[in-house]
């Protein structure tokens, strides 16, 4: 089935995954020259530094449209704004050194196993990162896990998703094809949808003081709408990030950081895994790869996810983060654009196959996104796949799970 979407007017085109894109675009029109490269300089952090935000944006909307790569690539660009470049740690890189390599998955529901709240963080410019959270939640529910709370749901909403089915505006993030994926199959797997972000309007509170009142008031949402009601929940939480971490850090001011995971610690007295997946895996640009990224794949030739491991059986934590994260995922470098145009880890790590576009989608000059949707799903679902495609390019296929689709193009 087809439904063709043409360009709305620009007050509109925020609707339509390529209007949202091309509006992000068009925010970096003026980014320097050299923004793309992986050269570090004074000069160039302080010439980028006002597009930081429209980096991060521009980051999302790719996402979103299926461009993980260009994704990827505009938090680097980013990132080289903030920061200097990376250099291993020396104890850090001997920890490394000294690991071995643990499949993820079996590490981490092992541990969940004696635990009742498990944690996982993502980069919102990453849906590799969902589709892992998604295979977690596939082993968390065999062993009685039954909440899943995500960050991105609508505040508006204590109880996520009740159409029943994972719609656009249900959460900023679950318009990436990954995450509503993720979420049409935790509705079927029984899963008990939580929302927990907060709603502040005051203008009045600094950028402290905000950070202060949402981390606190995730993490009492989180008690009032689960732990309150359920003295026994198990509950998986998903979260940007590092909103997660346990512990407490101090603001450039010198007072006291406490994220919702310490937070949530603290109200419950309950005993949590906090596992971190932001920070090991590959860029497009292999000079903008942590140095303790290349030290840890080659401990393994792992074709899936997996953790460092100590001789002694501990979890090594790198970037700092001891005492703040349990363990860390370590991701293979999964190809960027594989024999289907795509990234690799949409079919080994997401389990989806390949389907070729149609060839009356494809577009006679300029680009577009496509669009496959779930049979019998209503307009404003999220997507099953979106990806944009060139006239005079390679076309790429689409990556679906199995099942029946109708299609639509935006322009």
């Amino acid at each position: 089935m087809l439904a063709l979407i043409t360009q709305p007017a620009a007050a509109q085109r925020s609707e339509t995954y390529i209007g949202r894109l091309k509006d992000a675009e068009a925010r970096v029109a003026a980014l320097p020259a050299n923004a793309w490269d992986a050269t570090r300089s004074p000069e160039k952090s302080a010439a980028m530094r006002p597009f930081i935000p429209a980096l991060q944006s521009l980051g999302m909307e790719r996402a979103f449209a299926g461009d993980t790569a260009g994704a990827i690539a505009a938090y680097d660009a980013e990132e080289r704004a903030r920061y200097p470049r990376a250099v291993a740690n020396p104890a850090e890189a001997a920890i490394v050194d000294e690991a071995g390599g643990e499949d993820a998955l079996q590490a981490i529901v092992a541990q969940a196993r004696t635990r009742r709240v498990v944690l996982i963080n993502e980069g919102h410019n990453v849906p590799m990162h969902r589709a892992f959270s998604q295979r977690l939640a596939r082993e968390l529910r065999k062993i009685g896990y039954t909440y899943l709370a995500c960050e991105t749901f609508d505040a508006g909403y204590p109880k996520a998703f009740p159409e029943g089915y994972a719609r656009q505006k249900g959460g900023y993030y679950t318009r990436d094809p990954v995450f509503g994926g993720w979420i049409a199959e935790a509705i079927t797997d029984g899963w008990q949808l939580v929302a927990y972000e907060t709603l502040n309007s005051d203008t009045t509170l600094t950028p402290e003081q905000r950070i202060t009142a949402r981390e606190a008031g995730q993490a009492s949402n989180l008690v009032e709408r689960i732990f309150a009601r359920d003295k026994n929940a198990k509950v998986l939480i998903h979260v940007g990030f590092g909103h997660h971490e346990k512990g407490s850090a101090k603001f450039p001011s010198g007072a006291e950081m406490v994220t919702m995971g310490e937070h949530l610690r603290r109200m419950t007295g309950l005993d949590m895994l906090h596992v971190d997946q932001i920070r090991l895996y590959a860029h497009p640009d292999p000079a903008d790869d942590s140095p303790l990224y290349t030290r840890a794949l080659a401990k393994t030739v792992a074709t899936a996810p997996f953790v460092l491991k100590s001789k002694d059986g501990s979890y090594p934590v790198l970037y700092g983060k001891k005492g703040r994260v349990d363990m860390q995922v370590v991701f293979p470098r999964y190809a960027f654009h594989d024999q289907n145009g795509r990234p690799e880890w949409l079919a080994t790590l997401a389990g989806r196959r390949p389907r070729a576009i149609p060839p009356e989608l494809l577009p006679a000059s300029g680009r577009r996104t496509v669009l496959a949707y779930r049979a019998g799903e209503p307009a404003d679902a999220v997507p099953a796949d979106v990806v944009l495609v060139e006239a005079g390019k390679p076309v790429p296929k689409l990556m679906l799970p199995e099942g029946e689709y109708r299609f639509a193009v935006e322009e």
